[in-house]
């Protein structure tokens, strides 16, 4: 029951962000008329909320609890759509779009704390297709909802009803309270940061986690600005979103699941995942360059997406492999700093080449340029990241084979 209402969250919430992320160039074009340049930096600072505030965030899941962390994000959700939505200045929507951010990070943290402590690693991998599917089915639906919405009644109300979507989350609220350990709450300690600062493996992890969001930052930040330039509307904003859909319905049950399970059995090891989701985004990244034609748009997407479904599991099952009760919020708010800057450095570095080269005679190596940075810094952080897992195994390997103090002769 837990984990369907948890996985019901995270759609709802995912609904509120579809709705939103992949509009923000039109919606303060119109609300204040913002140059690119600044709507660019309104959406990096909704990214950098994600990343900055994540440990915070974890922190305070952890000395509170999941409700009120799920009810704070609520709030702030709620209050700074309606701040967008009278049309203030610059740098009152940098405030507020912060906010939303902070929002987002919050609650996906809280229900992702319910699911993880509710569940074992092999549950978690299970259930994967049921909260991907989910996930992409609340995303299209907000983005199919915000098409609609910036038709019919503009983009001011659009604002009004990004707000009230963040009400729905409180459905979190009715499951049931995930098992915590008590002794730390209300206090101020940061030793479960320390600990998972001193950890090998979890260092290891974290930088493959870096490399793979680094080209995933595009997802709902340039390709949508760059398939709306390039059709000259938002039409297609939500055919790339209902082929998203129906890649991760397909793909969540047949990869994530069905293949993975087959591959370990065989022998692939856990930690390849990460290099093959980069893959398939810089190939998905790279198939744009034909995004003129839908079908192929179409298969860039599939592409791209399929990367994300393999990505998708990895998230909680680092959680669960480092991390115990008490600590969980922490360790899920360190994993989304590290998620979001790096899906932030990504989607900088993309929206900035991209603000260069669009008028420019070089606009047809705008994918290519951008997939052989992202495809080279992430193949150097895999390998940095296995020398540091490698020297994690070797210490361990060298301290269980020396004596104790009480074996040592007098």
């Amino acid at each position: 029951m837990a984990i369907w209402l948890v996985c019901v969250g995270i759609g709802l919430l995912f609904l509120a962000r579809g709705a939103f992320q992949p509009y923000i160039f039109p919606l303060f074009e119109h609300l204040g008329g913002l140059s690119y340049t600044q709507i660019a930096s309104l959406l990096n600072g909704y990214v950098l909320a994600q990343s900055v505030c994540a440990p915070l965030a974890g922190w305070y899941t952890d000395r509170t609890s999941v409700r009120i962390a799920l009810s704070t994000s609520i709030a702030f959700g709620l209050v700074s759509f309606l701040v967008i939505s009278i049309k203030p200045g610059f740098t009152v929507s940098i405030v507020a779009v912060f906010a939303a951010g902070l929002a987002f990070v919050l609650g996906k943290i809280a229900l992702n704390t319910i699911l993880v402590l509710h569940s074992s690693p092999e549950i978690l991998r299970r259930s994967v297709a049921k909260r991907a599917t989910l996930l992409n089915l609340g995303s299209f639906c907000g983005n199919s909802i915000a098409y609609q919405m910036t038709a019919m009644f503009g983009y001011r109300i659009h604002a009004i009803l990004l707000g009230l979507l963040h009400l729905p989350l409180a459905i979190g609220l009715a499951a049931p309270k995930a098992p915590a350990s008590a002794k730390r709450k209300g206090t101020w300690e940061s030793a479960d940061v320390k600990l998972l600062c001193r950890n090998r493996g979890f260092q290891a992890d974290s930088l493959r986690r870096f490399a793979m969001v680094l080209p995933y930052g595009c997802w709902g930040t340039i390709i949508p600005k760059y398939v709306i330039d390039l059709y000259g509307s938002n039409k297609e904003v939500p055919f790339i979103y209902l082929t998203s859909l129906c890649t991760t319905v397909i793909g969540a049950h047949f990869l994530a699941v069905y293949l993975s399970a087959h591959l370990y059995r065989r022998g692939f090891k856990w930690e390849w995942w990460s290099m093959t989701s980069v893959l398939l985004f810089c190939t998905g990244l790279t198939l744009l360059i034909f995004a003129g034609n839908v079908i192929m748009l179409a298969v860039a997407v599939v592409i791209f997406i399929s990367g994300e479904v393999l990505m998708t599991p990895c998230f909680d099952e680092t959680a669960k492999k480092h991390s115990g009760e008490a600590a969980m919020g922490t360790c899920l708010g360190l994993l989304h700093l590290v998620d979001g800057f790096g899906r932030l450095l990504g989607a900088t570095f993309a929206l900035a080449v991209y603000g260069w080269m669009r008028n420019s005679s070089y606009r047809g190596l705008y994918w290519p340029v951008v997939v052989g940075v992202f495809l080279l810094i992430s193949s150097v952080l895999h390998v940095v990241a296995h020398a540091i897992g490698r020297s994690g195994v070797v210490v361990s390997s060298v301290e269980e084979e020396l004596p104790s103090e009480e074996a040592l002769p007098l």
